[in-house]
């Protein structure tokens, strides 16, 4: 057993499938149905349960998950403070939210890459909850999600504050936004987005079914769905504001309660910052400081 096995095995665990964790290590399936299978053998205990959907945890497997992130973070610290500089280098790994990579993001890590040249940048997009996840598995060092976190293995600081707004194609008529909603199917991310929750709690609030539930897996498949009629969908009005001003498509405000979502950036307590981490989080959040 090495590191690497870990490594899949965490990758597994987090997705449910070998099949979407070959994906994202960018592997053949067979590799990864062998290696958890030979590691399997060599620790002498199932790892996993095994059905039609995907694998799931057995506790022996919840066991080696717990000490085998605890195992590779323990290596990483040790490769951190034996290579420690003032200079910020090596992997950086970042999370966010689809939406907050699209609009917020580009410039900052532009900034960010002049800065520091040094620094290598990995970027991964999926709803909040993923990425909270990630960052509690030690599979991201930081990472842009919605509030609220509340977690208390998790440090948070508030970054920005987005303006939710519910968005339909152009149509010429205005319409009160419940009539307009009524009988409408609703465009949104997979289960464990914030934008998806808030906007499912609206209808509930308001009384109203959604007419049917489309889940799209970009952003920009979203856009593309409002904009040709499809249906509606609850997005920042950041992200869509190209579109409200050349006519492609509407928004809707909402009430004041559900009107604003924050955005935060978490990281896990224990884990000592790198350079590269510390200097991150003090461009994001001193972005006046006398660098720029």
């Amino acid at each position: 057993m090495d590191l690497e096995d870990i490594k899949v095995f965490r990758e597994v665990a987090v997705h449910g499938s070998m099949t979407q964790a070959a994906e994202a290590l960018g592997y053949a399936q067979s590799s990864i149905t062998a290696r958890i299978r030979k590691l399997e053998v060599n620790l002498k205990v199932n790892l996993f349960y095994r059905n039609a959907k995907g694998v799931q945890l057995t506790p022996s497997g919840q066991i080696f998950l717990e000490q085998g992130l605890k195992i590779t973070r323990l290596v990483e610290e040790l490769h951190h403070r034996l290579s420690s500089s003032e200079i910020p280098g090596g992997l950086l790994r970042l999370g966010s939210m689809e939406t907050t990579a699209a609009i917020r993001l580009p410039s900052l890590l532009k900034k960010y890459h002049s800065l520091y040249d040094m620094v290598e940048l990995s970027l991964q997009t999926g709803p909040t909850e993923y990425l909270i996840n990630q960052v509690l598995n030690y599979g991201l060092d930081l990472s842009f999600v919605a509030a609220p976190v509340n977690h208390p293995e998790i440090t948070e600081i508030e970054i920005f504050r987005e303006e939710m707004v519910l968005v339909a194609e152009k149509k010429e008529n205005t319409q009160n936004v419940l009539d307009m909603i009524r009988n409408r199917t609703i465009l949104v991310f997979r289960p464990g987005c914030s934008y998806r929750a808030l906007l499912e709690r609206y209808l509930l609030e308001s009384n109203i079914i959604p007419l049917r539930r489309f889940e799209f897996g970009s952003l920009d498949a979203i856009i593309g769905g409002v904009s040709a009629g499809i249906g509606i969908s609850l997005l920042p009005r950041s992200v869509i504001e190209d579109k409200l001003q050349s006519g492609v498509l509407t928004a809707y405000e909402l009430p004041p309660h559900i009107q604003i979502c924050t955005t935060m950036l978490i990281q896990r307590k224990d884990v000592t910052p790198t350079a590269a981490m510390t200097n991150f989080v003090d461009l994001i959040t001193h972005p006046l400081d006398g660098r720029k």
